[in-house]
């Protein structure tokens, strides 16, 4: 059984991307897969050289400072790097997020995780819908939600708001599709 693949769009705005496959087999009929992940900008071995580079201008220029008397810098500066190595640890963690939402004729399959799938929530095709709430106020972002026997799981949360109706409409499109065949 021989599985091939067609990328059918790979949409990319700004920031952050989705990639559309349609995945078929010789048994079966094709297959939408959604695959959704945060920008990650910086890999994690860039991300520690360029803590390293801040730790040694930061504890350099402290320890310059307390070379003429002014040691009390010193708790201030590591403070600061360790501060700047944590965040930016967290931020490396929560770009390795990835959503895998698979849609065929029966069922749609709403995966993610970091490594590996660790959530999982299947529903039926026929039954799933898409709905796009705006923004309430204009500092939070809106929600792309999938329900299916009035259970709504969110989807592309960490997509911005042209991201997140590009997704909509695609993942629309591609149930369609599915109930239509």
């Amino acid at each position: 059984m021989e599985e091939s693949v067609e990328t059918i769009g790979l949409v990319s705005l700004q920031t952050r991307s989705f990639l559309r496959m349609k995945l078929s087999s010789d048994n079966e009929p094709a297959s939408s897969r959604f695959v959704i992940r945060p920008n990650c900008s910086m890999s994690w071995r860039d991300t520690k050289v360029f803590v390293s580079s801040l730790a040694i201008l930061s504890i350099g220029i402290a320890v310059v400072f307390a070379i003429q008397g002014l040691w009390v810098i010193l708790p201030f500066a590591g403070a600061e790097v360790l501060s700047l190595a944590g965040v930016l640890y967290w931020i490396s963690i929560k770009t390795r997020e990835c959503e895998v939402i698979s849609i065929d004729q029966d069922r749609v399959r709403i995966e993610s995780g970091r490594d590996h799938a660790t959530r999982l929530h299947e529903l039926q095709t026929a039954w799933t819908s898409v709905q796009l709430y705006p923004p309430a106020p204009p500092t939070q972002h809106g929600r792309l939600v999938m329900k299916s026997k009035g259970i709504e799981y969110e989807v592309g949360a960490f997509l911005n708001e042209d991201e997140r109706k590009s997704l909509a409409s695609s993942i629309k499109n591609a149930l369609a599709e599915k109930i239509n065949l």
